[in-house]
């Protein structure tokens, strides 16, 4: 097996194992940090490695379903600036 085969493998195995963890991270009530890891992982794969970039964007098409299902989780509280005080 050459070295450029090795490489290949590599990344079609790194990339299922990070799909399956978008996947359980969404599951587990994070589903947009999910899918802002895979939008990075989509456009780091984009070009070299675009089979394995269409596998992201499918874990992305299926967290963005998952978003639609879940209740929102609190964002950071917002510390009124003196602006809005006054």
């Amino acid at each position: 097996m050459s070295t450029e085969d090795e490489l290949r493998q590599a990344v079609v195995s790194v990339t299922a194992v990070l799909v399956r963890t978008l996947r359980a991270l969404g599951q587990n009530g994070q589903p947009e940090e999910a899918n802002r890891l895979a939008a990075k992982a989509y456009w780091a794969l984009r070009p070299t490695s675009p089979d394995e970039a269409e596998r992201i964007n499918g874990a992305m098409h299926y967290l963005a379903r998952l978003e639609s299902t879940t209740e929102p989780t609190p964002g950071p509280t917002h510390e009124p600036t003196h602006k809005e005080e006054a």
